[in-house]
């Protein structure tokens, strides 16, 4: 009995071997971390230009620079360098001085130094034919896809010191966002990844628009732990960086970010970075509350299934990240990754196929007979309980959902065991059908009552099974079931379903609205349905859900002859 115990366990792990056996080869840390983030920085653009007439002849000044920001938060929150927003945050009077001086410095210079051998008398007569004909403010950032979004500067430090950090505010949603780290536990010879826009990368005229667009990413680890005279905690680092990397994330190998990119000097290997606990000073002074995004979620889901050949997970869990941040600028690539590797034939296969997965089948085999035999032998020694009405083989009766109550079963699926999924779907039923009607069945079968069949938009000619429980469809993966990827549909749209013995529909606060047949009627709050009935969300070719009712369906409380038995 022992040997063949032996025997179980050795064909066991021989198997689990076998199985790991042709792994592709995973990225390194750094990679991982570097594709994880590059969707979650930013450029950063702090300028003012200004067009001046002299004695007729007309020229433009600016001055400003660009620098790195990262999303704090999903709703627009950025950390930068200070002196990366400096010029707009000293505003626009010092500004137009700036640009003066600046002028005057250059028609210096091109005049040989016949300005600065100038009276000050004369200098005063020349300088007031100088005209400034107008004068622009450039405070905006540039996503990694192309977009600029204009920013206001929330929080400032003080630049050229160890608290050189300032946070900005864009208007956005769902941004992919990082998580902030705590410096102080940070060692010599800890790697780092460092992410930003230096401007030297753009080739000066060289590279395209598009390749301008990418961050670049070096690497290196922590060289020193040093402090700012001001008595602020500096990070030496010897990544790489130079001017335009200000404000970048320096992300651990844990993928927090434990300082931004700051300050250098003319020899590598000695630059330095302002650490996060620093800037945490800043966010806490701001109220401001830092968190992840549910675009992270998807998008790091969609890079695990990526990694592990699992390329159909993937490209749903991109196209997840996608959806709820449009602008998102490595999710397209990635999405064309993965149907390219599936169409290669690289998706890989369930462990079932093949002889390894026979050798997995058999070991199945014994195991669940070793467990057959146990249960016999356990039930012969104990008494049998008796069955109860209803309930076949005495298991107990699952009770029905609560009306309104939050949705449970992923539509087309099994029952649900233990915690609920992270994220509820609606499966489009296509042909042929799985269940009478071509209706997806649900977890709680016997208690659909009929079906929503979508007449317009991008889901035309699509039904979802509509169930006593409710459904709600809006635009966010996750809190909607049925998914409407059109931007005139909000987040969590309208809930569907029963309350107090009637079939309505209930709109979820939304911006455009939500419609019963003919938006001319107005937009409800709630409304009662009958079979048939057209519920529109946001305007008629964004999504037009008809409702059609079972025949057997009744609701609480109204008689046989009721139109809403449908």
């Amino acid at each position: 009995m022992i040997a063949t115990s032996r025997w179980y366990l050795g064909a066991a792990i021989g198997v689990i071997g076998l199985c790991a056996v042709a792994r592709a080869d995973e990225p390194n840390t750094q990679q991982r971390i570097a594709l994880s983030a590059k969707p979650s920085v930013v450029r950063i653009i702090s300028a003012y230009t200004a067009t001046f007439d002299v004695n007729g002849r007309r020229g433009t000044i600016s001055i400003g620079m660009t620098g790195t920001g990262w999303f704090l938060t999903p709703d627009g929150y950025i950390a930068t360098n200070a002196h990366v927003v400096a010029d707009v945050w000293e505003g626009d009077d010092k500004a137009t001085r700036k640009l003066e001086a600046k002028l005057l410095k250059t028609l210096d210079k091109e005049t040989g130094g016949k300005l600065s051998r100038l009276s000050k008398g004369e200098l005063q007569q020349f300088t007031d034919r100088i005209k400034q004909v107008d004068q622009k403010r450039l405070a905006y950032i540039v996503l990694p896809n192309g977009d600029k979004l204009d920013y206001e500067v929330k929080q400032y430090g003080k630049p050229d010191t160890g608290n050189d950090c300032a946070i900005i505010k864009v208007k956005i949603e769902n941004a992919p966002t990082l998580k902030v780290g705590d410096s102080r536990t940070s060692q010599v010879a800890d790697k780092i990844v460092v992410i930003g826009y230096p401007g030297v990368a753009d080739g000066e005229g060289l590279l395209d628009m598009k390749s301008q667009l990418q961050p670049t990413v070096t690497d290196g680890v922590i060289s020193a732990l040093k402090s700012a005279t001001s008595g602020e905690q500096i990070l030496q680092i010897s990544a790489p960086i130079t001017h335009g990397n200000s404000g970048g994330p320096a992300i651990d190998q844990h993928g927090n970010v434990v300082g931004l990119a700051t300050f250098g000097s003319d020899v590598q290997g000695f630059n330095f970075i302002v650490a996060s606990t620093t800037l945490m000073e800043l966010v806490k002074a701001g109220n401001i509350q830092p968190k992840a995004s549910d675009t992270n979620t998807s998008w790091n889901a969609g890079l695990d299934h990526y990694w592990a050949e699992e390329y159909s997970d993937a490209v749903r869990d991109f196209e997840e990240a996608q959806l709820l941040f449009p602008q998102h600028s490595e999710a397209p690539n990635m999405i064309a990754s993965s149907n390219r590797a599936k169409k290669d034939g690289r998706e890989k296969q369930p462990a079932s196929t093949g002889w390894i997965g026979f050798a997995v089948l058999g070991s199945g085999v014994l195991v669940v007979g070793a467990i057959v035999i146990t249960a016999r032998r356990r039930a012969r020694s104990s008494p049998r309980r008796p069955v109860q009405p209803g309930m076949p083989n005495g298991s107990p009766a699952m009770p029905p959902p609560l009306p309104g109550s939050p949705p449970q079963a992923v539509y087309g699926g099994a029952p649900q065991l233990g915690p609920s999924p992270p994220f509820a779907r609606t499966i489009m039923v296509a042909p042929p059908a799985r269940a009478p009607g071509g209706i997806a069945l649900t977890a709680f079968g016997s208690f659909s009552i009929g079906s929503l069949t979508c007449m317009r938009g991008h889901l035309q000619g699509q039904r979802f099974a509509l169930t006593s429980t409710g459904i709600v469809i809006g635009r966010q993966p996750g809190a909607s079931h049925v998914l409407v990827n059109d931007p005139r549909a909000s987040g969590k749209h309208v809930w569907i379903g029963i309350e107090q013995g009637r079939l309505v529909a209930i709109d979820q606060g939304t911006t455009n609205g939500t419609y019963i047949n003919d938006i001319t009627r107005g937009r409800i709050t709630r409304a009662e349905l009958c079979d048939g009935d057209v519920v529109i969300v946001g305007e008629p070719d964004c999504c037009s859900l008809q409702v059609r009712l079972l025949a057997s369906t009744s609701f609480e409380g109204e008689g046989p002859g009721s139109k809403r038995a449908g």
